[in-house]
């Protein structure tokens, strides 16, 4: 599929962000994840157009964030910025 990674997830009952989707939404699109750089300064101009950021952390070589698109695109929207 090129530069597009598809990544499948089962939720398995514990407490998740993908568990609450599929509890809500049924089987369903949870997020499209886009590559960042400067995940701070993304963070700020999403928040003012009305995208909070939910859930973040970090990962070895990068971090991750998801932002709350719900509303305005039907999807959470994840932010990744690799070292």
């Amino acid at each position: 599929m090129g530069q597009v990674t598809l990544e499948l997830i089962e939720p398995i009952g514990e407490p998740s962000t993908w568990n609450d989707q599929l509890a809500t939404h049924g089987q369903s699109l949870h997020h499209i994840a886009f590559e960042v750089k400067g995940m701070t300064d993304t963070l700020s101009v999403l928040a003012e157009h009305g995208l909070p950021l939910v859930q973040r952390g970090e990962y070895q070589g990068g971090r991750y964030a998801y932002v709350d698109g719900q509303q305005r695109y039907g999807t959470v929207i994840e932010l990744l910025e690799n070292d």
